[in-house]
C-alpha cells in the first residue's frame, strides 16, 4: 500500500515528551517536588538552529573582538551572555536546546550555562534525552476511550 501521505497530513500530533530524574539537583527543588526536569523533542526548524549555535558562538566572539578596542569589555560581555571563545560549538548546540525543549523547568540562555558548568553530567544527561525524543519525531494524539455511560441511581 505505501505511505498514507493524506493520512499523515491530517493526523493530529503533538511534541514528544519525558521526564528526566535530576537527583544531583535536589536542592534547587522545593520540598515534595518531583526531582525531574521535563523536555520534548525539538522541531526540524529548532534542532537546525541549534545546529547553527556553533557558528553563531564564532560569529559573536568575532564581533566581540572587533568592538575590543573600543570598550575593553570583551571579556566580561562574553561571560555575560555566557559563551566565551572557548565555548566548544557541541556546547553552544546543546545550550541552545535545553533553552528550547525545556518544559518544566522553563529556563533561559544564562541558567543552561550555570547548569552546563555547574552540573555538567545532568547537563549532557538532559540534551541527550532531548535528541532522542526529537529523533523520534512526534507522537500521535490518541483519541480518549469511550466510557460507559453510568446510571443515575436516586440516593436513599
Amino acid at each position: 500500500m505505501g505511505f498514507n501521505a493524506d493520512k499523515f497530513q491530517s493526523a493530529k500530533m503533538v511534541a514528544r515528551t519525558e521526564k528526566v530524574e535530576c537527583e544531583a539537583l535536589r536542592d534547587f527543588f522545593d520540598e515534595g517536588d518531583e526531582l525531574v526536569w521535563e523536555v520534548r523533542g525539538l522541531t526540524s526548524n529548532e534542532m537546525f538552529k541549534c545546529m547553527e549555535a556553533e557558528k553563531r558562538n564564532g560569529t559573536v566572539a568575532s564581533i566581540l573582538e572587533a568592538i575590543k578596542d573600543a570598550s575593553g569589555q570583551v571579556e566580561a560581555m562574553r561571560k555575560a551572555i555566557g559563551l566565551t571563545k572557548a565555548t566548544p560549538g557541541e556546547v553552544a548546540k546543546r545550550l541552545e536546546m535545553l533553552v528550547i525543549a525545556s518544559v518544566n523547568p522553563t529556563v533561559n540562555l544564562e541558567q543552561a550555562v550555570l547548569l552546563a558548568e555547574r552540573f555538567a553530567v545532568d547537563f549532557t544527561y538532559i540534551t541527550n534525552k532531548i535528541t532522542a525524543l526529537t529523533g523520534k519525531g512526534f507522537d500521535l494524539v490518541k483519541r480518549e476511550a469511550a466510557s460507559q455511560p453510568t446510571a443515575d441511581y436516586p440516593s436513599a
